[in-house]
C-alpha cells in the first residue's frame, strides 16, 4: 500500500501527512477509478452501437490520463481538481439528458460529485458550485414537465434525483463544515502552543542566565582553586543546557534541535577558555530536545575533561564528530593527550556522568579508549523507542 500511494498515486512529490498530499493521492485515485468505470461503459456503448457517447467517454478518459501523466510537474492539484469536477458535472448532466445512454451511471456520478466538490473546493467554493449545479439539474425536470419531453427518466423521478443530489450535498456540507471548523480550531491551538513553548524556552534560558550569573559571582569571591573550579564547571553545564533552549526558540522548532548548531555553539564557548584546538565535524542533524540535552551535556563534560586533564603544558587538539551510520548515529570525541588507564576502578565525576548520560540515549552504547589519548565513541538511535 505504501508503494501504491507513494509511486502510483504520486504521493512522493508532497510532504508526508500533509493535506496537499492527501488531495493529490485522492485526485489520482479518482482518475483511475473514474477512468475504469467509463471504460466499462464505453465497451458497453461499443457493443450496443452508441458511438456518440462512446467517443465522449473515451475523450474524457484520454484527458484524465494526460492530466495524470503530467501531474504534478506541469499541472497542479488545483487544476487537476477542476478538470475532474468539470468532467463529473458534464457526465452527470449527460447521464440524465441523453436517453438510453448509460442511465444507471447517473447514480454513480450523483453520489460522487458532492463529495469531490466539498473535499477539494472547501466549504465556501463548494456551496457556490453545488448551488449552480442544483440550478442546472433543477432545470431538467422543469423542462420535462413543461414541455412533456422525456429524458432518461420521467420528470417525477428526475425531481427525486435532483432532490437527492441536494440532500447529499447538504450532508457533505455539514461534515466538511465540522471538519474545517475543527481543523481551524486545531491550527489556532497549535499556534498558541507554539507561542507558549517559545515563551517557556525563552524564560528558561533567561532564568538559567540568572543562575549562572549568581554562580559566577559566587565563584569570583572564592579563593580556593578547587572550589572555584567546581563553580565554573557547573556554570559550563548550565550554559550547555541554556544554549539548547536558545536553539529551540530561535529556530522556531519546539521539539527538535539542530544538533550541529547546538554543539558547535558549545564548542565555541569552551574554546574561549583554552588554547587547545577544538575541531568539530558535525552533520546537520535534527534530534529530539531530550536527546539533544543529553548530547550537549556529554559533549560539554568530555571536552571539559580533555581541556583540564588530557594535556600537560603542550598544546593539544580535541576532535569531535557526529555522523549517521546506517540507522544509528556515531558521536566521537577524542584528544591527542596523555590518556589514562581505563581499567582502574576509580573514575572522575565527569566520566561517570558521561556514562550515565549515554545510557539515557535511545539504545545508547559507549566505548572509552585511554591509549594514546582518550577516545570516546557513543552510538545511539535517531529516535526514542
Amino acid at each position: 500500500m505504501g508503494f501504491f500511494e507513494e509511486e502510483v498515486l504520486k504521493g512522493k512529490y508532497f510532504t508526508p501527512k500533509s493535506r496537499d498530499r492527501l488531495r493529490a493521492t485522492m485526485v489520482n485515485l479518482f482518475i483511475f477509478v473514474g477512468s475504469f468505470v467509463m471504460l466499462l461503459y464505453a465497451y458497453e456503448n461499443l457493443i450496443q452501437g452508441y458511438y456518440t457517447m462512446l467517443f465522449v467517454e473515451l475523450f474524457i478518459v484520454f484527458i484524465l490520463m494526460v492530466a495524470y501523466l503530467v501531474f504534478p510537474h506541469y499541472i497542479s492539484v488545483t487544476y487537476s481538481s477542476y478538470m475532474i469536477l468539470g468532467a463529473l458535472t458534464f457526465l452527470l448532466s449527460m447521464s440524465l439528458i441523453v436517453p438510453d445512454q448509460d442511465p444507471e451511471l447517473s447514480l454513480f456520478w450523483l453520489a460522487t460529485l458532492p463529495i469531490f466538490v466539498f473535499f477539494f473546493l472547501g466549504v465556501k467554493k463548494g456551496i457556490r458550485w453545488s448551488t449552480n449545479m442544483f440550478v442546472i439539474l433543477l432545470f431538467i425536470p422543469l423542462f420535462s414537465y413543461v414541455t412533456g419531453f422525456k429524458f432518461v427518466y420521467e420528470w417525477e423521478l428526475l425531481s427525486q434525483i435532483v432532490l437527492g443530489y441536494l440532500a447529499i450535498s447538504y450532508m457533505v456540507f455539514i461534515i466538511e463544515s465540522e471538519r474545517s471548523s475543527y481543523e481551524q480550531r486545531l491550527n489556532i491551538a497549535l499556534e498558541e502552543n507554539k507561542i507558549l513553548f517559545k515563551e517557556v524556552h525563552h524564560r528558561t534560558k533567561n532564568n538559567m542566565q540568572v543562575v549562572m550569573s549568581l554562580l559566577e559571582g559566587q565563584a569570583f569571591k572564592i579563593d580556593d582553586p578547587k572550589y572555584k573550579k567546581m563553580f565554573e564547571t557547573h556554570v559550563d553545564r548550565l550554559k550547555a543546557m541554556s544554549m539548547m533552549h536558545k536553539n529551540l526558540y530561535s529556530n522556531h522548532s519546539y521539539e527538535e534541535v539542530d544538533i550541529q548548531a547546538y554543539l558547535e555553539e558549545i564548542a565555541q564557548n569552551l574554546q574561549t577558555y583554552t588554547e587547545h584546538s577544538i575541531l568539530t565535524d558535525i552533520d546537520p542533524i535534527r534530534v529530539h530536545m531530550k536527546i539533544a540535552m543529553n548530547l550537549g551535556l556529554i559533549f560539554n563534560e568530555a571536552v571539559t575533561n580533555a581541556i583540564e586533564h588530557a594535556f600537560d603544558e603542550k598544546e593539544g587538539t580535541i576532535s569531535i564528530s557526529l555522523k549517521p551510520e546506517g540507522k544509528r548515529y556515531r558521536l566521537s570525541i577524542e584528544d591527542n593527550g596523555k590518556g589514562y588507564d581505563t581499567s582502574k576502578s576509580f573514575q572522575s565525576l565527569g566520566v561517570t556522568l558521561i556514562k550515565d548520560l549515554s545510557a539515557t540515549l535511545p539504545h545508547g552504547t559507549i566505548d572509552i579508549d585511554g591509549k594514546d589519548g582518550v577516545k570516546i565513541v557513543i552510538y545511539f538511535d535517531a529516535k526514542e523507542a
